[in-house]
Formats: structure tokens, sequence, C-alpha cells
């Protein structure tokens, strides 16, 4: 089976090429190093790809059509690229749409006779749930509430439109919050262990009360691995539990260390509480988290500390 990956230098791209590779498939990767965040962590997370015989990398951008010339025929696409970040998207909107949303349009096009397209979204489309709507389902009517969300939204709707229209299987995941190794620097538990390990405060956006269903990065892999043979649809792709921001810091501080804490204003486009019910993913996928949040943190810190000199 030959697999297209896109944003394959990026965190969770990379870590589904390789796995890919692993599970005995060809991979062409395509990635334009975007420098929201430092290219060169992107080379690292490259040569890791590159030790494989089976993997062939195309730089370039989605929105550049004359790439996918250079791809060949593949039997399956699995779309991962994208800009990400909610707080980035309020300031440059434009950006988001255009890369998130005509990006997928230009791949659409290209592989339109494809037998399988696997899209990664967000659980940031839906908006803000309130507690008593936890853990939401995938019935629930998605209300977005910041640039990114609403591009990984349009996205959807573009890949069902295509879907429709000329007949591929299309699988569309709904990741909630993703850490591990190779996450981007910006992202609030890369954050706290660098800031703790440098001996520098952490900032906490809100009172730390806000919940989140964080997800290791190796359970989202093998979602995409069974989506790879299994029926298409859309899955909720989370740990099925929850926990504060405040109970993440104490884990964290009992693991790496403990540092002041300030409490910073919330910020616009962030959601007070996020919970998968992640039933259909397991009834249809076969999907089952094995990591508990502090397993994944154990293995995101020694990580951590095997990158610095």
């Amino acid at each position: 089976m030959r697999v297209l990956v896109t944003g394959c230098a990026g965190f969770i791209g990379s870590h589904v090429a390789e796995e890919i590779l692993k599970q005995g498939h060809e991979v062409v990767g395509i990635d334009n190093l975007d420098p929201y965040y430092s290219p060169e962590l992107k080379k690292k997370n490259l040569e890791i790809l590159k030790q494989n015989k089976d993997f062939k990398f195309i730089f370039g951008s989605i929105l550049n059509k004359s790439i996918f010339k250079k791809v060949g025929r593949v039997d399956i696409v699995n779309h991962q690229a994208a800009m990400a970040g909610v707080r980035s998207s309020i300031k440059n909107p434009l950006k988001y749409f255009t890369t998130n949303v005509l990006g997928t349009i230009n791949l659409l096009e290209a592989f339109r006779d494809t037998n399988k397209f696997i899209y990664a979204s967000s659980s940031s489309i839906y908006g803000e749930v309130p507690r008593e709507g936890l853990p939401v389902s995938e019935k629930r009517k998605p209300m977005p509430i910041s640039p990114y969300s609403l591009s990984k939204f349009q996205g959807e709707a573009w890949c069902n439109t295509f879907g429709k229209l000329y007949g591929f299987n299309l699988t569309i995941l709904r990741y909630f919050t993703v850490y591990g190794p190779r996450q981007r620097p910006d992202e609030a538990i890369c954050k706290f262990i660098c800031n703790i390990l440098a001996g520098k405060p952490i900032e906490i956006y809100g009172d730390g009360k806000q919940t989140r269903d964080f997800t290791y990065v190796k359970d989202v892999v093998d979602a995409n691995i069974l989506a790879l043979n299994e029926k298409p649809g859309l899955y909720n792709i989370g740990s099925g539990r929850s926990i504060s921001v405040k109970e993440l810091v104490e884990i964290i501080f009992r693991l790496v260390g403990k540092t002041k804490v300030i409490l910073k204003k919330m910020q616009p486009g962030d959601v007070q509480d996020t919970l998968a019910d992640i039933t259909l993913a397991r009834n249809e996928l076969g999907y089952e988290p094995k990591y508990s949040i502090e397993s994944g943190l154990r293995e995101h810190i020694k990580w951590f500390r095997e990158q610095k000199p």
C-alpha cells in the first residue's frame, strides 16, 4: 500500500508516517517546514523518516498544486497538514483559512480518485460545551469559536462533499488535546516542562480549573493505523478521561520538580472543558487508548530531557 502523509515533518504527522512505514507500507510525505515554529525541529523528525528506504519526501506546500504531480498514484491520503493554534489563528485568520481550507480543497481535487481519504480534525470544532453536555459525542452540532476551529470544520465539510461526489471512503478523526514527544514547543505541556527545567515560572491561562481530555500521541497514531483498514466514518479520538489543568501541573511537578505558577486571564477562543465520548471509535475502529496521563507524561518528559544538550 502507498500512502501520502501531508504534514509529515510535524508533531503528529511524523509519528503517523513513521508507524505506517513500520507497518510495511510505502509513504510519500509532503511538508513545507513552515516557520510557525523552528524548522530545525521538523528536520529532525524528517531524519527519522528518511532512515526508511520506503519513505519519499517532497518539500512544498499543499497550496502549490504542482507538487502533487511529484507524488504519483497513492492508495490512501492521510491529511495531517494544517496551521494549528487557536490564539495564533485569531491574530492571522486569513492564513488559517488559506492553508487549512484551500489547501485541503487542493488535495481533494488532486486525489479525488484515491481509495481512502483520512482527515485530521480537531475537538475544537465543538466549541464551548457545557459540563452537562460531556462527554461530547460526534452527534453534537459543531459550534466553532475561533478561526482555527472554523477552518477545521470547513475542511470536514469539503471532505464530506468530495467524498459523496467522487465516491472515495472518508474517515475524519477529531483529536482531543494531543501531547507527547515532538510536540510543538508553544503548547502548554511543552512550555510547562521547559520552564520547570529552566527554573522559570509557568503561566496558566484561567484559574486552572478548566479541564482537558489529554490524548497521548501514540494513541492518536493507533487510531490512524486502524483507519487505514477499518470502515470509514467520523470519530472522536481522545483518552476518554479528563483532568483539570491544575491537576496536570501537579503531576508534572511530581515528575519534574516545582516552580512558581502565574495565573493569567483566559484567552479568547479557549474553551472551559473538553472530554471525548470515544464509544463510536471503540465499537467501529477498535480504538482503545493505552496511555494514562501519567504514563504519557513520563514518556514525554523522558524525550524532552533527551533533546537537551
